[in-house]
């Protein structure tokens, strides 16, 4: 076991001392190899702003998908915390990771000293970063103001503050419970004897959403407080116990309502511990979690218990070798992968569900809400379906769920709201690659069921769900005309075909013969929009006609956030056929010059890295016969916009979708459609990744190897499965899930011949029907 130390020199030739100094230095060169993933995490990354605008993470603690994720706030309506911003509000309970919206923020406290203040709402206290550190499950900072120091930690549904007040000086804790990230549309907060304060806020989904939804809290301290009160509007009351109550359509500084809690002055420093539990159920519901994850515990121990689902979480997959920098790169992006969808069933396993009933979840078992569709369907799913398959069906139950309750699939459900955002089916992709990977501990037949219907039929009118864009036309036309709908035509089509096509290949495998053979003909729709003339995708009305004046180049000219230059790598199942169509030569000509910008930027022409729509487009090389062009371009993507600063992260990260690309394209996996169950192949930037699978999965671990320095050798020679030359230039899911080892040689140089024969090349759906 000490054989990494035989090159030591002998203890006769080094004295004591020097002789200390050598393990020392020799263990700590074991302890970084070692390190656990945590100690790696660095949660400010993604808190800064970018060429994409704000990226919007939070840097507060949470659990792996935890309900309760309990962050300061730098701003009073908008994302929450923004590393540039110098002062810290107070801290909420809900955020959601980096959504491009306004939202939640519920659930706010905050400390002072002195008197409390209800005549105004002026509770911010200004921050320094050499005075604030955040890692995954703790968050601490000095709020200079009122020279309080607030530590955080949390559990699933639980968030646990310490205040530590300076001697001298009353200690306060205050509730300002109307106070949201978005638009409050009521709340209620209650002082209960001397050492609680409970009650809900009211806020709107996201989005500009008006549908409201209530988070119930209970706040429970480790000691009684000496005086309490409330406050509704301007005017403060003490209180023990006492109520405040606001119903009202515009939240305001004269309709704020919240309660407070005072301790006297100490000779000494004092602490105050705040145990906060939530609910979406009702205050039993909260009441409960708190009991049955906090109660009797320490901070230190909460804090330790979160440390370590993190590490369990992270560890489920293990790098060796790259850089610090790598690495904390790398396990960041995992960690921001692993935050939503969010836990929304309380401890005892009721939730509230889209029918507005409340139901329990089956014993064992978690219900999921919080789904940005359209973002998380390209990679994190995959990645989350990976390293969490029981996570992962407990995911899909809850689409099923959602279907079964609310009557369809939402594409951004949030809570239990249809909030409507963005386009296409892309739950539809979850669902059908969980099946297909061989996940099936859920409802199937409900899940079937519903993404049919929502693949064939527009919804009822008068519902809350919108289902996909302009369906009728679709089913008429068998395009989106953009003479009927004008916000993304063209992009419509292509992600509601992105959406039948995975659905073709679960209606295969659930032996649908007739379902499928309706599906592949919709899967095809996208080429309805492929002008043959121009090469490019292109909106059209709903008579035949190509709209005119179309400028490729030209941002939203018939697609969503992007424009047709992007848009021309947007069908992921089929490229084969794209690649045909444009012509072999121009595809890589014009795909080279996608990627050939000076710096990255939000260009109409070029690669966006700050927008999910070309996540894709880098792989796409392995379909058009120039494999080693993937190897490049992804290389140089992670190099220039994935770093370890608070703008580390491309863009929004949208719930994960940046961060498990890096994830993915950091270990040399990536599928460009999941269902298909092929992932293209690219280099490492690790000599060694472990993959620990777990159970449906047969496999014990998948381990990727390359040669040495892949930092310097970005581009493949040879790559072997099992101890077996693979030539083709993706990989198998099924693979992965058996267990093996897939070993990279790598080169400085690139090799124009590895992968680069026709049969080489990914599958794709037409070549399925031949």
């Amino acid at each position: 076991m000490f054989s990494s130390f035989s090159c030591l020199p002998s203890a006769k030739s080094l004295n004591f001392a020097a002789l200390l100094v050598v393990f020392a230095l020799a263990a700590g060169s074991l302890a970084a190899q070692h390190a656990s993933p945590v100690s790696s995490v660095d949660p400010f990354i993604g808190t800064g702003t970018g060429p994409g605008g704000s990226i919007n993470l939070f840097p507060g603690p949470t659990t792996p998908f935890g309900m309760v994720q309990l962050s300061p706030d730098t701003e009073s309506n908008g994302f929450g915390y923004h590393f540039y911003q110098n002062t810290i509000q107070g801290f909420s309970m809900t955020h959601m990771s980096g959504v491009g919206c306004p939202d939640e923020g519920d659930v706010f406290f905050t400390a002072t000293t002195g008197p409390v203040q209800t005549q105004t709402v002026d509770f911010a206290s200004p921050y320094s970063h050499s005075s604030e550190e955040a890692s995954p499950g703790y968050y601490r900072v000095l709020l200079s103001r009122w020279n309080v120091n607030a530590e955080l930690t949390a559990t699933g549904r639980t968030g646990v503050a310490r205040f530590t007040f300076p001697a001298g000086q009353p200690a306060n804790v205050l509730v300002p419970i109307s106070h949201t990230l978005n638009y409050t549309a009521g709340a209620h907060v209650q002082v209960v004897g001397d050492r609680e304060i409970r009650g809900y806020v009211e806020d709107r989904a996201f989005c500009g959403n008006h549908q409201t939804y209530r988070v119930y809290f209970v706040m429970a301290f480790d000691r009684p407080f000496a005086s309490s009160g409330t406050w509704n509007g301007a005017t403060g009351s003490p209180a023990s116990p006492s109520s405040g109550t606001r119903d009202a359509t515009q939240p305001s500084h004269d309709g704020w309502i919240g309660a407070y809690a005072t301790w006297p002055a100490q000779s000494h420093p004092q602490t105050v511990e705040a145990k906060v539990a939530i609910s979406y159920v009702d205050l039993a519901g909260a009441e409960n979690n708190l009991h049955a994850e906090s109660a009797g515990r320490s901070f230190a121990q909460i804090r330790h218990a979160a440390e370590a689902a993190w590490n369990r979480s992270l560890g489920a997959i293990d790098v060796s070798g790259g850089s610090p920098v790598q690495r904390t790169v790398f396990y960041t992006s995992l960690y921001h992968s692993l935050l939503m969808p969010s836990i929304v069933s309380d401890a005892d396993g009721r939730y509230l569900g889209f029918d507005g009933k409340i139901h329990r979840a089956a014993p064992g078992h978690r219900v999921y809400a919080n789904y940005s569709g359209w973002d998380i369907y390209r990679s994190q799913m995959p990645l989350v379906a990976l390293i969490a398959p029981r996570r992962m069906e407990d995911m899909a139950q809850s689409v099923a769920l959602m279907y079964r309750q609310g009557g369809w699939i939402g594409r951004w459900p949030q809570i239990n709201r249809y909030t409507n955002v963005m386009a296409g089916s892309p739950l539809t992709v979850v669902l059908a690659t969980a099946w297909l990977d061989g996940l099936h501990g859920f409802d199937i037949k409900s899940a079937w069921n519903g993404m049919y219907l929502d693949a064939t039929q527009a919804p009822p009118p008068g519902k809350p769900y919108a289902g996909e864009a302009a369906i009728d036309w679709i089913n008429k036309v068998h395009y989106v005309p953009n003479d009927k709908m004008e916000y993304g035509s063209v992009s419509q089509i292509q992600e509601d075909a992105i959406a039948y096509a995975s659905l073709y290949r679960l209606a295969l495998a659930l032996g649908k013969q007739t379902e499928a053979k309706t599906l592949y003909g919709r899967a095809l729709y996208y080429r309805n929009v492929f002008d043959s003339q121009d090469k490019f995708f292109r909106p059209r009305n709903a008579g035949g006609q190509w709209v005119p004046n179309f400028d490729p180049r030209q941002e939203e000219h018939g697609f969503i956030e992007g424009s047709g230059w992007h848009y021309q790598w947007l069908e992921p199942s089929d490229l084969a056929w794209v690649v045909q169509a444009m012509g072999p030569d121009l595809f890589n000509q014009r795909l080279t010059h996608f990627f050939d910008y000076k710096k990255p930027g939000w260009y109409g022409q070029y690669y966006n890295p700050y927008n999910e729509t070309d996540l894709e487009a880098p792989f796409e090389f392995n379909f058009s016969g120039e494999p080693w062009q993937a190897q490049r371009v992804v290389r140089r993507v992670l190099a220039g916009n994935y770093t370890a600063s608070p703008d580390g992260i491309p863009g929004n990260d949208d719930c994960g979708a940046m961060s498990s690309w890096a994830v993915m394209s950091m270990m040399g996996l990536y599928s460009v459609d999941p269902a298909s169950l092929a992932y293209e192949l690219v280099s490492p930037v690790f000599p060694r990744i472990v993959v620990h699978l777990h159970t449906p999965y047969t496999g014990g671990t998948f381990t990727i190897e390359t040669s040495a320095n892949p930092g310097s050798t970005p581009y493949i020679a040879r790559v072997a499965l099992n101890g077996r030359t693979h030539a083709p230039n993706w990989i198998d899911f099924r693979d992965i899930a058996r267990g093996g080892t897939l070993r990279f040689t790598l080169a400085a140089q690139p090799d124009h011949s590895w992968g680069a024969a026709p049969q080489d090349a990914p599958p794709s759906l037409s070549q399925s029907r031949r």
